[in-house]
């Protein structure tokens, strides 16, 4: 089957919802938002985490798998990221001063060290498992971002990730017959069009505006990322502006058939 997990959904933590974290198969995440509170002892096994930027509602659980299952792994933990993304890590967050530079400690009883980072460009297709490819394509965010297109079995899902600008995710949809499903950001309520536009974030208006020019409107639409303050505000906002579109609104713990 073609699914994907939805470890964390929304745009910021609170006392019960996560952020930002896609589980594709038991080695590999999109993110690291939100993933020891859902697969618990299960996090000791994920070997590649593939970051879409550098903000720390997408990465701040790589801290704590390192921290709580140092002991547990037997193969370093890899950090796939765009250039910018990976040295932010390096230099900003596991640096010996924020948290440990796990990059320079070595397993328990191994030669290698527990964190090994590998850089990503974009449009290219890399294969994680006989059936699973993830393609990495720029959006358009604060910092250098990226989206992902994850395919297996000749389907693919799109997910924007944080951007301001569809059009790259648009001409992906509009251009490519396997992507029948979307997952895109939008995380503040429509009021608040300049904070968007100043965090290279969408609002439900823009996010609506925005897909209007996309031919392939037959398509599956989930949308992530809210603050989950303006939950009930941006879910009527939503029904209001989403015209013929199906949409659904992503909760953790949801799967994605695709």
């Amino acid at each position: 089957m073609n699914e994907i997990t939805i470890l964390g959904a929304y745009g910021t933590k609170g006392a019960d919802v996560g952020t930002s974290a896609f589980y594709i198969d038991v080695k590999n995440v999109i993110d690291a938002g939100n993933l020891l509170v859902p697969l618990g002892e299960k996090s000791a096994e994920i070997e590649s985490i593939w970051l879409s930027h550098s903000h720390l509602d997408h990465i701040i659980d790589i801290a704590y798998i390192m921290d709580s299952y140092f002991t547990c792994r037997k193969k370093p933990l890899k950090i796939y990221g765009l250039l910018q993304t990976i040295k932010a890590v390096k230099e900003d967050f596991l640096n010996n001063r924020i948290w440990p530079d796990f990059g320079s400690i070595k397993l328990v009883n191994s030669d290698e060290m527990s964190v090994v980072y590998e850089e990503i460009e974009y449009e290219k297709s890399y294969q994680i498992s006989q059936e699973i490819t993830l393609q990495p394509y720029q959006t358009d965010h604060t910092v250098a971002s990226c989206g992902y297109i994850v395919t297996k079995n000749g389907s693919s899902v799109i997910i924007s990730l944080d951007t301001y600008s569809l059009d790259s995710t648009i001409e992906k949809i509009d251009t490519r017959d396997d992507i029948k499903t979307l997952v895109v950001e939008c995380s503040f309520p429509s009021r608040m069009g300049q904070l968007a536009y100043d965090s290279k974030h969408l609002t439900p208006k823009l996010l609506f505006e925005k897909l209007k020019i996309m031919k392939k409107q037959e398509i599956n639409i989930y949308i992530n990322h809210i603050k989950p303050l303006f939950l009930e505000e941006m879910t009527k906002e939503i029904a209001l502006f989403q015209g013929d579109l199906e949409v659904k609104i992503l909760k953790d713990g949801e799967k994605i058939i695709f």
